[in-house]
């Protein structure tokens, strides 16, 4: 089973959009419907052989689901993403509607746009003495 790697991403799925952020790089992760389902299933605990026995039950799935899960998940290891966790499993609740409109297949797109924008983030910039507050130079003229 796998878990978000919180140690450098953050991960909203809203609308079965999923959107992952990772705070090292900058880069940036989207999914479509159905990769985000499936993404949202993992991260809920359910184990990969779970969601491929559930996807197996929707009308239509095709025979090789099981290496397009397991390349799916590959590719979120690959990307650290994802990263292994011993939690207790889960059963995954599809909407078979979502399954379908992408045809059973699961991708996830890296974006680099945004990147020096989220790496510009004054979180990084936080002086570890003077705190969140940072004393600007015009403040400093003024006080003199």
């Amino acid at each position: 089973m796998y878990k978000l790697n919180e140690s450098k991403m953050f991960a909203d799925v809203t609308n079965n959009i999923a959107i992952i952020i990772n705070s090292e790089t900058g880069i940036y992760y989207a999914m479509n419907n159905c990769g985000s389902v499936v993404f949202q299933a993992i991260l809920n605990g359910c184990s990969i052989q779970s969601v491929i026995d559930n996807l197996k039950k929707i009308e239509g799935c095709p025979a090789d689901i099981d290496q397009k899960l397991k390349a799916f998940v590959g590719d979120l290891l690959q990307k650290e993403i994802i990263v292994e966790d011993n939690q207790s499993s889960a059963t995954p609740k599809f909407d078979e509607t979502v399954i379908k409109q992408d045809k059973f297949e699961m991708k996830v797109s890296e974006y680099a746009d945004a990147q020096e924008m989220l790496l510009a983030d004054p979180i990084h910039d936080v002086d570890e003495e003077e705190g969140w507050q940072p004393v600007f130079k015009e403040e400093e003229n003024n006080d003199k």
